[in-house]
């Protein structure tokens, strides 16, 4: 198989690509689904097509061998990198976050509450930021409140950082209105208006791409460069929107109608995409 040429395709995304982060959506969506170790060389060629440096690609390679999100092995004179336990744990949750629907809602939340000392002020900052990957919303007062069944998860967090003697973990029905408590923990509008961008963003390069599909006019490059973006821009949302159940949310819900989107462009764009990561991907 030759290897196409990569020149410039503009990054269509609405966030800046960037290198760490590119590394991150090249294992979730190519490298790990189909099992395999990255070389760096492929690594590099395959961010030149999305506009991002050698020098870059080296160092958040780097970056993340020192942090424990990949490992290298030597082949011969190359090497490779895979995920590690943590890395692929990271990449898994993520991938369900992303592109796995709940389920129905049995009407029970997680309550979280925590009283951490200064001392450990620094795992307090970095596990609110772990709870809202989690879906957990500030109730007040050191209390968190999810709507979905993380009991375990969260304790697991909470041992990582050393902190779980300082916290407890219930499960609780709430005597009163549901949506009303999530409107108090979650600025749902606010999260609407950044789906409503992302749909003003990608619907009409959608309609564009699925008509130069019918007629054979889109190029593997592009659907892989559009693919990256896509997906690079859709991930932002589970840090920010807790996935509720319908039932909580408003009528006609922004998010709903983005993931439906997101969903069909996806899948539209996939088998270029995945040729064009099969042909520079060699190893």
């Amino acid at each position: 198989m030759t290897t196409p040429k990569t020149r410039r395709v503009r990054f269509p995304g609405l966030a800046r690509l960037r290198p760490r982060s590119m590394l991150f959506t090249l294992y979730g969506d190519y490298a790990h689904p189909q099992g395999t170790d990255l070389w760096l060389g492929d690594m590099v060629r395959l961010a030149a097509a999305l506009g991002i440096s050698e020098v870059a690609v080296r160092s958040a390679v780097a970056r993340l061998a020192r942090e424990g999100w990949i490992h290298a092995r030597r082949a011969g004179n190359r090497s490779y990198y895979g995920l590690s336990e943590t890395g692929r744990a990271l990449i898994e949750e993520g991938t369900r976050r992303i592109y796995v629907r709940r389920g129905a809602w049995n009407g029970e939340w997680t309550l979280l509450t925590y009283s951490i000392p200064e001392s450990k002020r620094a795992h307090r900052d970095r596990l609110r930021k772990r709870l809202a990957w989690f879906g957990f919303g500030p109730l007040g007062g050191g209390t968190y409140v999810s709507p979905r069944d993380v009991a375990a998860d969260v304790q697991t967090v909470l041992a990582e950082h050393g902190v779980h003697r300082f916290s407890s973990v219930f499960s609780a029905r709430l005597s009163g209105r549901d949506e009303k408590l999530a409107a108090q923990c979650w600025d749902l509008p606010s999260i609407a208006a950044r789906y409503e961008r992302f749909m003003a963003h990608y619907e009409p390069m959608y309609r564009r791409d699925a008509r130069r599909r019918r007629e054979r006019n889109l190029a593997d490059e592009e659907a892989f460069v559009t693919r990256f973006a896509l997906t690079h821009d859709f991930r932002h949302f589970p840090f920010i929107d807790p996935d509720l159940p319908a039932a909580l949310l408003p009528s006609r819900w922004a998010g709903t109608r983005a993931r439906d989107l997101f969903d069909r462009y996806h899948g539209l764009l996939r088998d270029g995409a995945l040729r064009y990561y099969a042909a520079l991907a060699r190893g």
